[in-house]
């Protein structure tokens, strides 16, 4: 018998339990904030276990998955793609014939068949209402039992939802097949807007009826090619000696900073000084890489800032400037590094090879971490045996030191308390499940988090944490060795302070939840960004136009403007010496040896001067500065501690004058016994930002170097 499903809807589709696949930038927040600590005692309340700001219902479901039995039929069966574009471009829309096969567990009356495109990147909803829409779906039923069919529902908007096929009037045996039609209409079904290997068109099986699925595991896979070359990034390291020979790479990217191949453009490079030996262009490889290698001169008092110009495809120039270069005998090297991403393997797009060599080859990162969600996704980390196995070999695979180091990581995704993600620095390191039981190794809380790791070569760090998903639970206070940085900038926004203007707060912020005010409590948090990256672009999630990224007025600044820069986030590490590798970094992100950018590669040093505890910044921008902002906490008493009558910060804030890329501005008395703490913001006139700081009173927290 063949069958068709209509679209009317089976209400128990519509209540069925399905397992979690949410991203986290699209869950909403719970609106009221974490009680106080008062900052002059520095020790915190007893904790709450279900602080108001939880999402207690996401973690109940959640719970109650885990705990739901499953059947051998969940999740069986062989799904394939009969036939579909060879490499569709990414944003494009094609048709794809795919087809499910019954295993033989059969699926049950009462039990569905589910297709779900890899949520949340753009690909459309399958759904079966409206032919002349994105995502028109055919749906086919070729089954013994006569009385079979099909009821076929879709769910979610026009992106980022799923085909349910409940099973009615008969249960579906082995054998039985389903084919599908995805984007039979004359619109098509628009694939992922973000170019790379494996984007799954997922499917699931409820195959005993009881409300609970699971995802098919070998679901098709589609590749996705990029759209045409529309920008370059230059990218080289931001200090070198005198002497010293260094290396530039231009890239070509697309609309949405998809790698793209440019094979043959040229690509015309300026702004050396007059003792560098800069070739005047360089040539694009098919995969639109160039590779440009520099000995550069005597050492220069302003920053250098090599230029690139080419004409892509239809006769568009395009032009980048590359990050500041200080050239400087003293100067300790500036590392980069993200620190927080995702690929399709949770909720992002893309595989764990590509994503590492975006850092190293595109993005031009020193290190770079890959932090899947421990459970949360299509596919839960902790819940796929070998899957923990499978990240540790994609790092090792990756690892190169001293030219790029690869880090382990994972997001441990609490809904009670808040989102940290976790970094080893080591090969290999335990994953501790935010969800679960003691027994099953699980930790509920940043401090059972924290036991476990205790003693390891790892560190933790507290992300969007003013504001949505989910802002921390503040009450736990951040444990000294294996949390002294916080997260205060990605594509979410910055936890650092209340703003609607950029760099602007994360969206649904809390009062009494951003970073000052943890500072204010008392907690010692140096300051680093990361991307949070989902579109397999780590160290460049800023310039997607999705994060607010926007190209340069026509005609160029003079006619409006720079381009705008979008929210993203950066780390930034004063090696001052010490290796690029696994132990130094670790050694130098836990003496908060570290700042703070939005993205771009703002570069900062900073120095003491004297003994009048004043410290020196030296700030060079990707763009131009227009304001800094330097905050001073609580004051305090003789004894180190806070002045009674004391409630918070105090800002200070002055314009850059001059329209100039490279300042001096002194934090006078920074390291006295004056302020809790004092710390800088840089703002640009691309919207972007660097976070200096914070630096403590001698004789309270580590002693400031020369960074």
């Amino acid at each position: 018998m063949r069958g068709r499903g209509r679209g009317t809807g089976a209400e128990r589709h519509e209540r069925a339990p399905l397992r979690q696949r949410g991203a986290c930038a699209a869950v909403v927040l719970a609106a009221a904030a974490c009680g106080g600590l008062d900052p002059s005692e520095g020790s915190a309340p007893r904790p709450d276990p279900s602080p108001d700001t939880a999402r207690l219902s996401q973690h109940e479901t959640l719970l109650a998955d885990l705990a739901a039995p499953r059947s051998a039929a969940d999740g069986a069966g062989r799904a394939t793609l009969v036939e579909g574009p060879e490499l569709p471009v990414a944003g494009s829309a094609h048709t794809f014939r795919l087809r499910f096969e019954v295993s033989r567990h059969g699926v049950a009356e009462g039990g569905y068949v589910l297709l779900m495109p890899e949520p949340y990147w753009g690909w459309s909803t399958p759904q079966v209402e409206r032919s002349d829409l994105p995502g028109y779906t055919e749906v086919a039923l070729d089954a013994r039992a006569d009385a079979a069919r099909l009821d076929a529902r879709s769910f979610g908007g026009a992106e980022a939802g799923m085909l349910i096929l409940g099973v009615e009037g008969a249960a579906l045996v082995e054998g039985d097949t389903i084919d599908l039609v995805y984007g039979a209409g004359p619109a098509g079904a628009r694939v992922d807007r973000y170019a790379g290997r494996g984007a799954r068109l997922w499917f699931g099986v409820d195959g005993d009826g009881d409300g609970v699925r699971e995802i098919v595991p070998r679901s098709p896979t589609v590749d996705v090619a990029p759209r045409p070359a529309e920008r370059i990034v230059l990218l080289g390291p931001s200090v070198a000696r005198p002497g010293m020979t260094v290396r530039y790479h231009v890239s070509a990217l697309d609309d949405l900073a998809n790698r793209a191949p440019a094979p043959g453009a040229t690509v015309e490079l300026a702004g050396a000084p007059a003792d560098w030996d800069l070739p005047p262009r360089v040539e694009l490889d098919a995969r639109g890489f160039a590779s440009i290698e520099v000995i550069v001169g005597a050492a220069q008092t302003a920053a250098v800032r090599l230029r690139a110009r080419t004409d892509l495809d239809g006769g568009r120039v395009v032009r980048a400037t590359a990050n500041p270069l200080v050239v400087d005998a003293d100067a300790p090297r500036v590392a980069w590094g993200d620190l927080h991403g995702h690929t399709g393997a949770s909720d992002g797009t893309g595989v764990a090879e590509d994503y590492f060599a975006y850092a190293r080859e595109t993005a031009r990162l020193d290190f770079c971490a890959l932090t899947e969600h421990d459970h949360f996704g299509v596919r839960f980390l902790d819940a796929r045996p070998g899957a923990w196995a499978d990240v540790q070999r994609a790092v090792a695979d990756a690892h190169a030191p001293p030219e790029f180091v690869a880090l382990l990581g994972y997001e441990w995704t609490s809904w009670v308390h808040g989102h940290r993600h976790v970094v080893h620095f080591a090969a290999e390191g335990p994953l501790v499940s935010s969800i679960g039981d003691a027994a099953s190794g699980a930790a509920a809380t940043p401090a059972a988090l924290w036991q476990r790791l205790s003693g390891l070569p790892a560190l933790t760090l507290a992300h969007h944490s003013s504001g949505s998903p989910i802002p921390v639970n503040w009450s736990y206070p951040p444990d000294p060795v294996l949390e002294p940085l916080t997260e205060v900038s990605s594509i979410h926004g910055q936890s650092e302070f209340p703003s609607d203007t950029p760099p602007a707060a994360v969206a649904g912020s809390v009062p009494g939840q951003f970073v000052r005010e943890q500072l204010d409590r008392g907690y010692r948090l140096g300051f680093v960004g990361s991307g949070d990256t989902h579109d397999g672009h780590p160290g460049l999630g800023h310039l997607s136009p999705l994060v607010g990224w926007r190209a340069p007025a026509a005609g160029g600044p003079a006619a409006g403007g720079p381009a705008r820069s979008g929210r993203g986030g950066l780390a930034a590490v004063w090696l001052d010496g010490g290796a690029l590798d696994r132990r130094g970094l670790l050694g130098r992100l836990r003496a908060r040896a570290a700042y703070a950018t939005s993205g771009p590669r703002i570069l900062v040093h900073v120095a003491p001067r004297g003994s009048d505890g004043d410290l020196v910044v030296r700030a060079r921008a990707t763009s131009r500065f227009t304001r800094a902002v330097e905050v001073r906490g609580p004051r305090l008493t003789a004894n180190g501690r806070i002045r009674t009558g004391e409630t918070g910060a105090t800002e200070r804030s002055y314009l850059l004058a001059g329209n100039r890329p490279d300042h001096e501005l002194v934090l006078e008395g920074a390291l006295l016994e004056r302020h809790a703490y004092v710390y800088l913001r840089l703002e640009q006139d691309d919207g972007s930002a660097a976070w200096v700081g914070p630096f403590w009173p001698r004789g309270r927290g580590r002693a400031s170097d020369r960074r």
